[in-house]
C-alpha cells in the first residue's frame, strides 16, 4: 500500500469519529423557510466553531405533523411560532472536545436557528450528547475500542 492510501485511510477514520451529527426536530416551518439554506447555515456554523471542514458535519431534519409538539396545555400550533415551542436539536459528536468548543457550538447552533427561521433570541433547545468509545459504530468498526 502507498502512503497516500495510508493517509486517506487515517483521515477517513478520524473524519468518521470525530464528525458530528445535528439532529433538528421542528414543527413546519413558515411559507420561504428554506430548510436546505438552514441545514447549510448549521452545517457551516458547526464546522467553524470547531475548525474542521463542513464535509464532516452532518445535519437532518425531521419535521413534526400538525398536533406533534405541545407545551404543557396549550395547543399544538401547525407551525413554528417565533416565541414558543423551540426547534429540539441533539448534536452527536464523539468524545473529547474541550467544554469551550461545545459551548460555542450550542451557542452558535441556537444563534443560527434563531437567525435563519426568524425565531425570538433564545426560542432554540439544543443539547450536545457525547459518545463514548465503544457506544457507536461507524465505518465498518467501533471507534476508540
Amino acid at each position: 500500500r502507498s502512503d497516500r492510501v495510508a493517509r486517506a485511510e487515517a483521515l477517513a477514520s478520524d473524519y468518521r469519529t470525530r464528525m458530528p451529527i445535528v439532529q433538528v426536530t421542528a414543527l413546519r416551518q413558515r411559507v420561504g423557510v428554506d430548510l436546505d439554506a438552514v441545514s447549510r447555515a448549521l452545517v457551516l456554523a458547526v464546522s467553524r466553531e470547531l475548525g474542521e471542514e463542513p464535509s464532516g458535519t452532518w445535519v437532518t431534519w425531521e419535521t413534526l405533523s400538525p398536533g406533534g409538539y405541545r407545551e404543557g396545555q396549550h395547543d399544538a400550533p401547525s407551525e413554528q411560532p417565533t416565541a414558543t415551542h423551540p426547534p429540539i436539536v441533539r448534536i452527536n459528536a464523539f468524545e473529547g472536545r474541550d467544554p469551550d468548543v461545545v459551548a460555542r457550538v450550542l451557542s452558535a447552533v441556537a444563534g443560527t436557528l434563531v437567525r435563519e427561521l426568524g425565531l425570538e433570541p433564545g426560542n432554540a433547545f439544543v443539547v450536545w450528547d457525547e459518545l463514548r468509545a465503544g457506544q457507536l459504530h461507524t465505518g465498518g468498526g467501533m471507534p476508540g475500542t
